[in-house]
């Protein structure tokens, strides 16, 4: 590679992580005014989300080391620790605030929001984060798998008596598609950049791409959730600015527990950023999906509103990296 290129590329990299999250607004701003506007396909909508949404995982499946993905197997605590966050203090900090919203079918769309396993545009932020890919890869995984009869319950548990079928397919569909595809395929990648170019080529010269290809695909993918639910924020502005008000308090709750746990337990910062990142980062792609299919278009409100808030948030708490490194020791 040419070093012209890959110092406009570094550049590149650098400016976008920098403004990612005015990035992100602009983003979202953007949809909300032409999805107003535009009539929009439900089948090529649902196709633009499953697409960037592989988009943000397959450059982080070509920089994971699966030599390192066994060896964080072992890391029990990690595991244990992620669990708790993803499936006790994140679905219980939902049920807290759903009630809080009025309208119950958007409050069961917002549980849903908050208890479906971690995106994948988790182990994206991670790999941007500097963060162990092989820990949130693991983390994604089984919290995907444990998620199966985990989430049905947790929605049954807050709808109460109202009897409420959840598709498992979502789950299932969204595990193939937007995981183990591109693991796959991102590992192949990754033998044939090596058996060519060497592996130092994969993990230093091409890692600016990779992060940066990451970062233009949650944008994407923040356009097209949001384009999708355009009329219904325009309709209802006032249960969206709601619905962004209380998520950030659960989500600054959540990274603050974690934080102060992973402190406890004296949590390296890359595991700390695997665990915070895929705790806060919900695969809202199969929220929205379990929403509208068992409760109708108006209850995937929250998992539109809540994919450019995670990014906000997330790219925030990826600005304090100094501040979390001296915390954590």
């Amino acid at each position: 590679m040419k070093p012209e290129k890959k110092s406009i590329i570094n550049s590149l990299n650098n400016v976008v992580k920098k403004y990612f999250i005015l990035i992100s607004i602009l983003s979202a701003l953007l949809a909300l005014a032409l999805g107003n506007v535009l009539v929009l396909d439900k089948t090529l909508t649902s196709n633009l989300v499953v697409f960037c949404a592989i988009l943000t995982i397959y450059p982080s499946m070509i920089q994971l080391k699966m030599e390192g993905l066994l060896k964080s197997v072992k890391q029990l605590r990690q595991i244990a620790l992620s669990i708790f966050y993803v499936f006790i203090v994140s679905p219980a900090l939902a049920f807290l605030i759903a009630p809080h919203l009025g309208n119950p079918t958007i409050g069961v769309g917002y549980v849903m929001a908050n208890v479906v396993p971690a995106s994948s545009a988790s182990l994206g932020y991670v790999l941007i984060a500097g963060g162990s890919i092989e820990l949130a890869t693991i983390l994604a995984v089984l919290t995907l798998f444990i998620g199966i009869p985990v989430v049905p319950f947790l929605i049954r548990l807050y709808s109460g008596s109202v009897s409420i079928p959840v598709p498992i397919e979502p789950i299932i569909t969204s595990l193939i598609e937007v995981l183990l595809l591109p693991l796959i395929v991102g590992q192949l990648t990754r033998y044939l950049i090596i058996k060519s170019k060497g592996l130092p080529y994969v993990e230093k010269t091409i890692k600016p791409h990779l992060s940066l290809a990451t970062m233009l695909a949650l944008a994407a993918l923040i356009f097209v959730l949001m384009l999708n639910q355009a009329r219904g924020v325009a309709k209802n502005p006032a249960i969206a600015i709601l619905i962004i008000f209380y998520q950030s308090i659960v989500i600054a709750a959540l990274l603050l527990v974690s934080l102060l746990i992973d402190k406890f337990f004296k949590i390296s910062y890359e595991d700390h950023q695997a665990l915070s990142l895929i705790s806060m980062t919900k695969n809202q792609s199969v929220a929205a999906a379990m929403a509208v299919s068992t409760l109708g278009p108006q209850s995937a409100l929250a998992p539109a509103l809540l994919p450019m808030l995670q990014s906000i948030i997330a790219i925030a708490y990826l600005s304090l990296e100094g501040w979390i490194k001296r915390f954590l020791g």
